[in-house]
């Protein structure tokens, strides 16, 4: 009778109404008391008398109904909002607790409270299902099976192995090695207790399984599929209300605050594996936030579930929370060599850390004084010439390529080298170990380590040499898509920087380009087989730690002229060439209706003009047309942008002035000529006819009047 209370209490009619549905589902009488005095109408009490309930329904238990049962819904009467005690109700009798509200410890499952544990007691405990219900005070009935050393000689002569007294201080100690759990002659000595016969059958069924024979990882496969194809036709899948239920448990079931918080190292442990320019980049900020926010979301929700799943193993919490099956966790395949192994591997093993260098530390060293240090060095600085003056003259374009090229390799000379030797010394004990110990030792070794080291810098120069190639087109890509224009020209077409200036020369009767394009190939080509010549001759870091070494091949390879990978980038190059030769031919076609003044045609329309006899309006027509010419000349473009090239036209322009300006000369000087051999004549003329009529009119032969009228 202590385990079930009797309550009689006075209710409303109204109230009952609402009420006796619930009473049927065994609702504890403690929280019909808060439900009551929720209910505030005033009318006629009645007595009700409550069935027996038992003392382990707690506040917490009202969600232990067979079939998800919801409450009737609130008398009509009741116009107020429902209380916070009857919200609760509904939301258990639908998704039922999974953890204690309220207990001594966090994250204390739901399911605890069955057992009536204390603390202590429910600690860890919904870990192990079939001692759940065990408590620390039953722990002295159990008698827990103790392994202990005898002699032989007692054994054989029947003297008891050890008094009660003496199993006292061995109580603490549980777990023994498999060599004390056996005699010499293999009989166990644990105490016959029905507890420890499982134990043993279990290990002589594991002790008697046959060896598996070697299969192929195809075989293994196979084998794992058709396991999992058995195990899934066996299962159930979980519907829709499972998987619903189960996702609410995942992201409701278990409160953020139950779970320990992760530990600030964990976060300095990451940002020690990340990159302090990463880190510290203002530009990246938002996104460092978005990814600390998303560890810790992952984090919290990945202890979520696995304590879902854990309590979800338990069988009647299943039924509780009415989850039939959760979704089955993606299967984890192994699969492992299907012949002997272990014997290869050692040897390969040994023979790697005798003859595999690049994991030495020193490799590592060097990489990292490279990257440091000399990873944005370049044959030819791209970047400086793109910033500099453009377009270049031929000459001044082969001088600043030689310039570049003599640089790099002073430091390459006098910087990386020497550094790399310096770090030899500084660092000798990760090598001299290779060295041979005495005079009559093979230097097999040493030798073999530092072949592996001058392959390792012999890849960081090619780098370079290949990085500065690669450089060297993309300057050139600039005007991958050509210098072809639509007539008439016009110069805003082309806003990019040229690159080399090419002068245009009369070299009559036509135009010629100065250098011409076979000549600015040439330069071009050069500039690739100028990277790779000052490549050579580096020396590797071991004629500088070893200076007496004679007869070795002491120096770094590189790239070579001839393979394909330079020829690659030079046709590359060349086609981009072929492309910017266009524009410049096509522009010639401004100069074609100069030609007369090429070719002489000019002079000697002008010859045939003198020949004839003209009026002096034909000479001033004559002259004006070809001052008119000379102006349009003389206020063409001087420089023309064309892609890659630019022209220059000015000594061009400045030579077709001069050849219009000699004819307009010419014609001026001709008239000239000719109004001074007229001029001449006539005074002759005129001075003579004066002399002879002084003469007569001194005589008085001629009338004064008529001659002064003369």
């Amino acid at each position: 009778m202590n385990d079930f209370i009797s309550l009689k209490i006075l209710l409303p009619k109204s109230t009952l109404d609402g009420i006796v549905p619930i009473l049927d589902d065994q609702v504890p009488f403690k929280l019909m008391l808060k439900a009551w005095k929720s209910f505030l109408i005033p009318e006629e009490w009645l007595c009700v008398c409550f069935p027996q309930v038992h003392k382990s329904d707690s506040i917490h238990h009202m969600s232990h109904s067979q079939m998800r049962p919801e409450l009737p819904p609130l008398p009509a009467s009741a116009n107020e909002e429902p209380s916070e005690l009857y919200q609760t109700v509904m939301s258990h009798s639908f998704y039922p607790p999974l953890m204690q509200r309220t207990s001594w410890t966090l994250a204390a499952p739901f399911k605890e409270q069955l057992h009536h544990c204390g603390p202590s007691d429910s600690i860890a405990n919904n870990y192990s299902l079939m001692a759940q219900d065990l408590k620390l005070k039953d722990l002295l009935k159990v008698y827990q099976p103790v392994t202990i050393n005898v002699p032989r000689e007692k054994i054989v002569q029947g003297l008891p192995l050890v008094n009660k007294s003496s199993l006292e201080p061995n109580k603490k100690k549980m777990k023994f090695s498999p060599k004390d759990k056996e005699d010499l002659t293999g009989t166990r000595l644990a105490c016959n207790t029905s507890t420890s016969l499982p134990m043993r059958t279990e290990v002589v069924t594991s002790l008697t399984l046959p060896g598996s024979r070697p299969m192929s990882p195809e075989e293994q496969i196979d084998v794992m599929l058709q396991q999992e194809m058995e195990i899934e036709s066996q299962e159930t899948k979980p519907t829709e209300s499972d998987l619903e239920r189960y996702y609410y448990y995942l992201t409701n079931g278990v409160q953020k605050h139950m779970i320990a918080p992760e530990e600030d190292e964990v976060m300095v442990r990451i940002s020690k594996l990340i990159s302090n320019t990463l880190l510290t980049s203002p530009f990246l900020e938002p996104l460092m936030t978005v990814l600390v926010e998303e560890k810790e979301n992952d984090y919290y929700s990945s202890l979520m579930k696995s304590i879902v799943d854990y309590i979800l193993m338990d069988p009647m919490e299943r039924k509780r929370l009415f989850i039939e099956r959760i979704p089955r966790a993606f299967p984890q395949r192994v699969i492992r060599a299907p012949v002997p192994w272990h014997s290869a591997y050692r040897s390969a093993k040994k023979w790697n850390e005798d003859h595999l260098h690049t994991v030495n530390p020193m490799m590592l060293s060097l990489k990292q004084l490279w990257f440091t240090e000399f990873k944005d060095l370049r044959f030819v600085r791209t970047a400086e010439l793109l910033a500099g003056k453009l377009p270049l003259q031929p000459h001044e374009y082969q001088d600043v390529i030689q310039k570049h090229c003599m640089e790099a390799r002073q430091i390459l000379l006098n910087k990386w080298i020497p550094t790399c030797a310096q770090l030899f010394v500084s660092q000798k004990e990760q090598w001299v170990l290779f060295a041979p110990k005495s005079d009559y030792d093979s230097s097999r070794r040493i030798e073999e380590y530092f072949a592996s080291v001058a392959s390792f810098m012999s890849l960081q120069l090619r780098e370079l040499v290949i990085k500065s190639l690669k450089d060297l087109v993309s300057f050139f890509l600039i005007h991958k898509d050509g210098n072809d224009f639509e007539e008439p020209y016009q110069e805003m077409e082309f806003f990019k920087p040229q690159l080399i200036m090419i002068k245009l020369e009369v070299n009559e009767p036509i135009i010629v380009f100065n250098p011409s394009f076979d000549d600015c190939w040439e330069l071009i080509h050069n500039s690739f087989l100028e990277i790779i010549k000052n490549s050579r001759g580096i020396p590797k870091v071991e004629s500088i730690l070893f200076p007496e070494l004679k007869g070795y091949n002491l120096i770094l390879g590189t790239v070579n002229a001839d393979e394909k990978l330079v020829s690659d980038f030079v046709d590359q190059t060349f086609e981009v060439f072929q492309k910017n030769q266009v524009g410049p031919y096509k522009y010639l076609n401004v100069y074609k209706k100069y030609d007369d003044l090429l070719d002489n045609t000019a002079e000697q329309n002008i010859t045939a003009f003198l020949k004839e006899n003209h009026e002096i309006e034909d000479f001033v027509m004559r002259i004006n047309s070809i001052k008119k010419r000379r102006n349009e000349i003389a206020s063409m473009h001087n420089t023309v942008p064309l892609a890659m090239f630019c022209l220059d036209t000015m000594s061009l322009n400045y030579d077709i002035c001069e050849r219009a300006q000699n004819l307009k000369d010419h014609l001026i000087q001709f008239q000239v000529d000719v109004n001074r051999d007229t001029n001449t004549r006539y005074y002759c003329c005129m001075q003579r006819n004066s002399n002879d009529n002084w003469h007569e009119w001194e005589n008085g032969k001629v009338d004064r009047t008529c001659t002064f009228q003369q």
